[in-house]
């Protein structure tokens, strides 16, 4: 698969979303902001991966420097995908401190690691 880039702006502050097939893993890094303008490219994203017959699928969190609930709700909505099928989907966390402290706020750190 070749590198694809859902970019939901020109540059930052918005996300931009890259998927890139290494081996038999999908990786779609995300950096940038992730709310309410770019979550449908992140979800895409995703849904697209679902799709393919790669074996793993990660989302490579580590540039994202902002998070609000809409991307939060994409995540959640992709873990429990996974969770109910064939569950092939893996994080990397943010190293940021805003989207840290929002897994930590909603208790959802430990679903994302």
């Amino acid at each position: 698969m070749p590198d694809t880039r859902h970019d939901a702006g020109s540059a930052q502050p918005f996300a931009i979303i890259r998927s890139r097939l290494e081996s038999n893993v999908t990786v779609i890094a995300v950096s940038g902001e992730l709310d309410l303008a770019s979550a449908d490219q992140l979800d895409r994203a995703i849904r697209d991966a679902e799709r393919s017959t790669t074996g793993w699928i990660v989302i490579d969190l580590e540039a994202l420097r902002f998070m609000d609930s809409t991307g939060l709700g994409v995540l959640l909505q992709a873990r429990r995908r996974a969770t109910e099928n064939s569950d092939r989907l893996r994080f990397i966390r943010s190293r940021h401190e805003q989207v840290t402290r929002l897994l930590s706020l909603t208790d959802t750190t430990e679903l994302f690691s």
